[in-house]
């Protein structure tokens, strides 16, 4: 595995996210709306194939995660992403990394708690205020918890 820190996302790599992958270049949050091509970005590769991406954005003391993604589960690509951007921040001298998911994503909020990450806000109707910005946010999940809140998590470092 390999994993590439850059400043932002090349058209290269933008094109095969959007043609193999699935990939949505917008993401709204409480934070913001983002374009994810256009953010600092780490790119994990086997054999030369995108296999994983964190996106995220810069502040004066922490940085905040904007999206992760493993297009292969269960292999550690997105904890190796994580651990990448805690270095990145870390050699930037941020004191924390944060990191926005929702009130339905149960795996993520697993997998941020499991490295140590902690619940420091909820922010209600944060999704359904999102969806105003971008309607192709699902209402409702697969399991039929309805998607409304956002859960901020937060790593010391």
């Amino acid at each position: 595995m390999e994993y590439k820190s850059y400043n932002k996302m090349s058209n290269n790599i933008l094109s095969i996210l959007l043609s193999e992958k699935n990939f949505d270049n917008k993401m709204v949050v409480s934070t913001g709306s983002y374009i994810l091509s256009e953010l600092p970005c780490i790119v994990a590769y086997k054999n030369n194939d995108i296999v994983g991406l964190l996106t995220y954005k810069v502040y004066d003391e922490y940085i905040e995660i904007i999206s992760l993604d493993s297009f292969v589960e269960n292999k550690g690509i997105g904890s190796h992403l994580l651990n990448y951007a805690e270095i990145i921040a870390s050699d930037m001298s941020k004191r924390s990394i944060r990191v926005i998911t929702t009130n339905e994503n149960i795996k993520a909020l697993y997998f941020y708690q499991k490295n140590k990450y902690r619940i420091t806000d909820v922010i209600f109707d944060a999704v359904t205020e999102a969806r105003k910005i971008k309607p192709s946010i699902p209402a409702i999940d697969k399991n039929g918890i309805e998607i409304r809140d956002e859960i901020v998590l937060r790593k010391c470092l």
